[in-house]
């Protein structure tokens, strides 16, 4: 994979069981992180340094962009991330290029909203961000 231009980097969202995935209305910033916890298994005999296994895994994914309260197109809006956040229901997505080639990889899995951000400030163009936190495996792709 060669280095490439940020703004190729989108998270679609599926927000119906088994619908088409979408990308997140005017995003400006997207974001995947992926963590591991460590278990601490030192003891008297780990001569002063401290001994780890490996834990559970976790993933969360971000998106933030420009709020459209009139928009009618098809990429994910707030709305309907009140919605999966309301509902408490799980959404799928994919974290990927805009296209991809031979040699790139995407992720993909399932997470719940956890949080939503509506702001505008004077002057300013109104934006929105949102959290979603994983649930279950990740799973990275070859394209």
């Amino acid at each position: 994979m060669a280095i490439f231009n940020g703004t190729d980097l989108i998270l679609k969202v599926s927000i119906s069981d088994g619908g088409a995935e979408q990308k997140m209305m005017h995003s400006q910033n997207v974001s995947i992180s992926m963590n591991a916890d460590t278990i601490d298994v030192s003891t008297k005999d780990s001569a002063g340094y401290r001994e780890l296994l490996g834990g559970q895994k976790s993933f969360s994914l971000s998106a933030d962009g420009l709020m459209d309260f009139n928009s009618t197109g098809t990429d994910v809006e707030v709305d309907e991330l009140f919605d999966q956040w309301d509902g408490r229901t799980a959404v799928t997505f994919t974290f990927t290029l805009a296209t991809t080639a031979a040699g790139d990889y995407f992720y993909t899995g399932s997470g719940f909203i956890t949080s939503i951000e509506v702001s505008g400030g004077t002057e300013d163009a109104p934006t929105y961000s949102a959290t979603i936190e994983g649930t279950g495996a990740l799973t990275q792709t070859d394209v």
